[in-house]
C-alpha cells in the first residue's frame, strides 16, 4: 500500500514518534553455561559492534539438573543462572540494558524464586519464565517481582494479548508483528498496551524485511521501547536487502514508498533451501 501511495509505511500506522528505532541484540556464545564466556561476548558486542542494547538466554544447562521436563529449578540451578546474569551485567555496566531469555522454561514457583533471586541485579526485563498458555499464572510470577517481566511472542492477535495487558500481568509486551497478525495488528496492542503504561519490545527473528516492518512499527507507536534482531552471527543477513538497516544498534527509518528495503534477488536466490524455488519475481 506505502508503495502504490507513494508514502512511507508508518504514515500508514499514523505518523512518526521517532527517527530511529532501537534494536536490541540477540548474543549467543558456544559456551552459554559459562558467565563470564557470556560477559566476554557481552562486552564484543558491545564495544565492536555498537550495541547498547542485549538479550541472553537464561534456560541453559548448568549441570545440576536432576529432571528439566519438571520445570522445576533446585537452588544451584537458581545460583548458576544468577552467575551469568551478575556476569554481564556487572561487566557491560551502564554502556548496555541486558534482557534474559527463558524459552517458557520454568513452573510458576521457580520463576518466582528465580525472578526474586535476580532483583539486586540491572536486569532489563526476564523473558517469558513460564509457559504461555496459563495467564493466571503468568499475572503471578509478574506481580511477586521487582524483576521486569517480559511475555507476548506467542501470544497472538489483540485478543491473545487483552488479558496480560488488563490484568497487569506484564511490564512488557513483545508482540512478533510478522506472526502476532501483522503491522496494523501490532500497533492495535500498542495502543492498548499504551492505556497501562506498558512499553513494547518487539520479538523479532526475521529477515531485514520484516525488521524493518517492525521499525516502522516502532516509529508510529509513543511506547517502543526496541526491536530485536537475531541473527547477528548470520553473515549474509544484511546482504538479503540492498540497504544498510541496522547501523551503530539502531534503524534509521526510511522515508522512501513503503519499507524502504529492496530484496537483492540474486542473494535471496543462493541462500535458499534446498529444493525450493524462486518465487516469480513478475
Amino acid at each position: 500500500a506505502g508503495k502504490i501511495l507513494e508514502v512511507p509505511a508508518y504514515q500508514l500506522l499514523g505518523g512518526k514518534y521517532r527517527d530511529e528505532v532501537r534494536v536490541y541484540c540477540d548474543c549467543h556464545t558456544e559456551e552459554e553455561a559459562d558467565p563470564i564466556a557470556c560477559a566476554d561476548e557481552a562486552e564484543r558486542v558491545v564495544e565492536k559492534l555498537g550495541y547498547d542494547a542485549l538479550k541472553f538466554d537464561l534456560d541453559v544447562p548448568s549441570g545440576h539438573e536432576k529432571d528439566r521436563a519438571n520445570r522445576h529449578l533446585r537452588e544451584p540451578e537458581i545460583e548458576h543462572k544468577a552467575s551469568i546474569v551478575e556476569a554481564i551485567t556487572e561487566r557491560v555496566g551502564s554502556r548496555a540494558d541486558v534482557a534474559f531469555d527463558c524459552h517458557w522454561t520454568f513452573s510458576g514457583g521457580s520463576a518466582k524464586r528465580l525472578a526474586q533471586r535476580l532483583e539486586e541485579y540491572d536486569v532489563w526485563w526476564l523473558e517469558d519464565p513460564v509457559p504461555p498458555e496459563n495467564h493466571d499464572v503468568q499475572r503471578e510470577v509478574t506481580q511477586s517481582t521487582s524483576t521486569p517481566i517480559t511475555v507476548g511472542e506467542n501470544v497472538y492477535r489483540t485478543h491473545g494479548q487483552r488479558r496480560l495487558l488488563e490484568e497487569q500481568a506484564i511490564d512488557i509486551i513483545a508482540p512478533d508483528m510478522p506472526k502476532v497478525g501483522g503491522m496494523r495488528e501490532t500497533r492495535k496492542i500498542a495502543d492498548l498496551a499504551d492505556l497501562y503504561y506498558v512499553p513494547v519490545a518487539m520479538h523479532n527473528v526475521a529477515s531485514p524485511v520484516a525488521t524493518m516492518a517492525s521499525a516502522h512499527v516502532g516509529t508510529a507507536i509513543p511506547n517502543s521501547l526496541a526491536v530485536e534482531y537475531h541473527s547477528y552471527e548470520l553473515e549474509w543477513w544484511e546482504d538479503l536487502v540492498e540497504e544498510d538497516v541496522i547501523e551503530d544498534g539502531y534503524i534509521e527509518v526510511p522515508e522512501e514508498p513503503g519499507l524502504g528495503v529492496t530484496l537483492d534477488m540474486d542473494v535471496v536466490e543462493e541462500q535458499m533451501v534446498d529444493g525450493e524455488e524462486l518465487f516469480d519475481e513478475a
